[in-house]
């Protein structure tokens, strides 16, 4: 079984989502890839995968927080040291705890900021440090290796980056580009991202049921439908195995 795009099925689905925004929008969106399943995926708690776009998600002027395990001036030190673009604060555990303390702290950090990176061996403890409503409302950070040796390659592919964090149920959503781009860059960020999706989901290419896009207002409009746009590929099912 091949998960395949039908490339233009995909372009006229994102123009009239655009188009949508533009009649009805009133702030730039976040447009979302939803993902079903055939099967219930039931993961616990983890690391979020990181999937690298061809243009990212955000639009000039984003500003973006670090959060590091310790060493916070080190890491600042650093950025300032070898004229680090794309960091705009750097924050380990101890003054996230000191400075945002209470539900409201942290929310004003979240307004802060448009996108948050963590060192990879800490993602799991940002969760409790930071609180379930961050994570519900989708703002989670994107697990950044800060031992790469070209460090300000790393961050510019982070800032690049979407994440899937799926956990249980049979549709997810990942955010693939905003209505702040152009319906070409968002079909771009889609095509380069769909097969890397594929191969983290559970059961791959067998378990993928539709792709769909959509934005919080809007209907979700189909780019992929196994009934209808699955390519055989030679596959055999079990009961022609048998």
């Amino acid at each position: 079984m091949s998960v395949k795009i039908n490339e233009e099925k995909a372009k006229k689905a994102f123009k009239a989502l655009f188009k949508h925004e533009a009649q009805h929008g009133e702030k730039e969106e976040d447009i979302w890839l939803m993902v079903s399943t055939f099967r219930k995926i039931t993961l616990t708690s983890g690391r979020p995968t990181r999937i690298v776009l061809k243009h990212g998600c955000q639009t000039p002027g984003v500003h973006r927080c670090l959060f590091t395990k310790k060493e916070q001036q080190k890491y600042k030190d650093i950025i300032k040291e070898k004229k680090i673009r794309g960091v705009h604060k750097v924050l380990d555990i101890k003054h996230i705890k000191k400075l945002y303390p209470t539900p409201q702290s942290k929310q004003a950090l979240m307004d802060e900021y448009d996108m948050f990176m963590g060192a990879k061996n800490i993602i799991r403890d940002l969760q409790k440090v930071l609180g379930r409503d961050v994570y519900k409302k989708r703002r989670e950070p994107i697990p950044i290796d800060l031992n790469k040796p070209d460090l300000q390659k790393e961050i510019l592919r982070t800032a690049k980056s979407t994440y899937m964090n799926f956990h249980t149920g049979t549709c997810h959503a990942i955010r693939i580009a905003t209505t702040g781009q152009d319906p070409t860059i968002a079909f771009e960020n889609l095509m380069s991202a769909y097969k890397k999706i594929i191969a983290a989901v559970p059961g791959g290419d067998r378990n993928i049921r539709s792709f769909q896009i959509k934005t919080a207002n809007s209907t979700s409009l189909p780019v992929y439908d196994a009934e209808t746009d699955f390519v055989n590929d030679g596959y055999q099912s079990d009961e022609q195995i048998i």
